[in-house]
């Protein structure tokens, strides 16, 4: 879920010399000291007693949830993983270079996004790296950000099979698989157009 934090009671510290800013700023600060994946989170001051600053609050709480269920473009994604790759690359991977190919968003709530790379892991260190200035990039504080990294085909995913897959037809494999189950089963092959029930 996208995190805003609700800072009430103002009315017991905020004066002339106080703002309700400095109060907020106050509360995010301690916030980040203790949980550091909560930086930049929406901080709302406010008086639940005296309605004061209230009227704020929804209004930074469906900012939240667009945020938290956006879906940004392949496009704009790779244009952020260049520059950022250009910034500090990735470090090798058991002696292996490590090459983050391309990104692309799987879902929102939450963000989820998928890094093709030649490796099967990136150091945690290097992850943070990333989600820290995917955040910055994107304005996405106070909820998870998930990247995961695939192992990208070494061939192009959109090829066609061979051509001993070809000749088998629309529905050829799942016939074959039907065909060798009724063998094992009772020792016979199904009858055309006949599916075996399971009990």
């Amino acid at each position: 879920r996208a995190l805003v934090v609700v800072a009430n009671k103002m009315d017991l510290v905020v004066d002339a010399e106080y703002t309700k800013n400095d109060f907020a700023n106050a509360v995010q600060e301690q916030i980040e000291m203790r949980f550091p994946m909560l930086r930049n989170t929406p901080v709302v001051a406010m008086s639940s007693l005296y309605g004061d600053n209230v009227y704020k609050l929804m209004p930074v709480v469906f900012k939240a949830r667009e945020r938290w269920a956006r879906v940004i473009p392949t496009g704009m994604l790779n244009r952020w993983l260049e520059e950022v790759l250009d910034e500090h690359s990735p470090p090798m991977v058991r002696g292996r270079p490590t090459k983050i190919k391309y990104i692309l968003q799987t879902k929102g709530r939450p963000p989820t996004f998928l890094l093709f790379c030649n490796v099967t892991e990136l150091p945690i260190n290097y992850l943070r790296y990333l989600t820290r200035s995917f955040q910055d990039s994107f304005d996405m504080f106070g909820m998870e950000v998930r990247l995961v990294v695939k192992t990208s085909a070494e061939t192009n995913p959109y090829t066609t099979k061979s051509n001993t897959n070809k000749t088998t037809g629309i529905g050829g494999q799942g016939r074959k698989k039907r065909f060798i189950a009724g063998l094992k089963r009772t020792g016979k092959p199904l009858q055309k157009g006949k599916r075996s029930r399971k009990r």
